[in-house]
């Protein structure tokens, strides 16, 4: 737990002279909300030092990549693309029972042009890429490492999950605090698809950006809207998708599938 904390520090005080200019440059002061191009900005920001400071953990600790997960293999990419389908699919089958049952709807598409979503499809595959893989890398790899030394495998998980659900009070606390439950549950889900993909973060990667992708391009297209007549813990909302039962039926279908799956997987031992 120490090492994580002085990791986050760290993290902070090195990101914190370049938040400064830029918060200046996007127009965000700190009383006021953020919009999601400016929350955009500051991760964009924040995650590119994620690399540097995991050269300087690996150096210090005297461990490597594939200690932490990145195990740079033809199985890696193969992970990665099938925890993107399935993060797709599972989202795309909780969704289609929505819009059967009528708490969504679909929205007029008029004003998106093919031209449009051509252009942003790339953008948004690449940026859900970027976000996944840095969150995984820290949250189920780094930290998970570190909590290994201390604790078991499931206090790990559970322990990191935690500190994956709160950090994301950082961005914003309104809708988040809705969401803690759900970002919890995600956390566990994730740490479990790297334990049955043999320690490597390939699935848990794939898994994370699939939501992720999906997430932005129905906000990006503004492709549905919640039925106003249904419970929002219920049928989802807008900015909280993990904070109703439908978000965390997402992430229950695909645990239930990765259960499944685990037979014909080999078990990371976290040696």
């Amino acid at each position: 737990m120490v090492k994580i904390i002085l990791f986050l520090i760290i993290w902070a005080v090195i990101w914190f002279p370049i938040a400064i200019p830029l918060a200046r440059l996007v127009k965000w002061q700190i009383a006021a909300p953020i919009s999601n191009t400016q929350k955009l900005t500051f991760i964009i920001s924040l995650y590119a030092l994620a690399p540097i400071l995991t050269w300087a953990m690996i150096t210090l600790e005297q461990t490597s990549l594939e200690k932490i997960g990145l195990i740079f293999q033809a199985s890696l990419f193969k992970s990665i693309l099938f925890g993107y389908g399935l993060g797709i699919i599972t989202t795309f089958i909780i969704d289609a029972l929505e819009l059967v049952t009528g708490s969504l709807k679909l929205n007029n598409q008029e004003d998106s042009t093919p031209n449009n979503i051509w252009l942003n499809l790339p953008i948004l595959l690449f940026l859900s890429f970027f976000i996944a893989s840095i969150e995984e890398l820290i949250f189920r790899g780094i930290f998970v490492n570190f909590l290994r030394e201390d604790f078991n495998i499931w206090l790990s998980a559970i322990i990191s999950s935690v500190i994956f659900a709160l950090l994301h009070l950082i961005w914003e606390q309104k809708n988040t605090l809705p969401q803690l439950p759900g970002l919890f549950f995600m956390g566990i889900v994730l740490f479990y698809a790297r334990i049955i993909d043999n320690g490597s973060l390939g699935l848990a990667i794939g898994l994370h950006g699939g939501w992720v992708f999906v997430l932005a391009c129905i906000d990006t297209f503004n492709i549905f809207s919640y039925n106003p007549k249904q419970k929002s813990w219920l049928i989802g909302k807008k900015d909280q998708p993990l904070g109703s039962i439908a978000g965390l039926g997402v992430l229950l279908l695909t645990s239930l599938f990765l259960v499944f799956q685990s037979s014909r997987l080999l078990v990371f031992p976290f040696s």
